[in-house]
């Protein structure tokens, strides 16, 4: 397994310990719609900074600390957009045939895990704006009292990961089923 702070494949993470034939069926993020509005506003704090600069370069009688606050803003722009941007990364979340991963973190982790065994239920939830833009919240019920409920927040096509999840939980109900029988 992978050891770099962004690992090439999910596969590769070594905090996902995938069991001897378990599979992927699902890895998201939030949606990119869910940081855009912050990037967009590093970005034009950003140009501002540039464009202010630019201009208090043209009067040369100023002091140097002057000229360079719009260059410490143009620099705090372009800290914010990174900032933003990775703090989106740190949050991954995957779904596995026998798991529920939550991950945050890039250098530090939280990996919360769950088995499928122990979901009770699943949700989503979209406002209109979500609705709009395809995201939501994909709400997972867990049973018992030392787990806690997840929530997938914000994750592109919601519909689409709590149908995932039913159909997961539906072959691992007809497996226990198939395996009752059979005793």
């Amino acid at each position: 397994m992978g050891s770099s702070l962004f690992a090439e494949t999910v596969e590769d993470a070594d905090w996902l310990h995938l069991g001897e034939g378990e599979e992927i069926h699902w890895t998201g993020r939030p949606s990119k719609f869910t940081i855009a509005g912050a990037l967009g506003l590093a970005a034009l704090v950003t140009v501002l900074g540039f464009v202010a600069s630019a201009l208090l370069a043209a009067w040369a009688d100023l002091p140097n600390w002057v000229s360079a606050l719009p260059l410490g803003v143009m620099f705090a722009g372009i800290g914010w957009a990174i900032w933003v941007y990775l703090d989106w990364l740190r949050l991954l979340y995957v779904i596995t045939d026998e798991q529920i991963y939550v991950k945050h973190g890039l250098i530090s982790r939280d990996v919360t895990q769950i088995r499928l065994d122990r979901v009770q239920n699943t949700a989503y939830e979209q406002s209109i704006p979500e609705r709009f833009l395809s995201y939501g919240d994909v709400n997972i019920y867990t049973a018992g009292t030392s787990t806690e409920d997840v929530t997938f927040r914000s994750v592109p096509n919601p519909e689409r990961v709590k149908q995932t999840l039913t159909q997961l939980l539906s072959e691992l109900g007809r497996e226990r089923n198939g395996a009752r029988q059979s005793i």
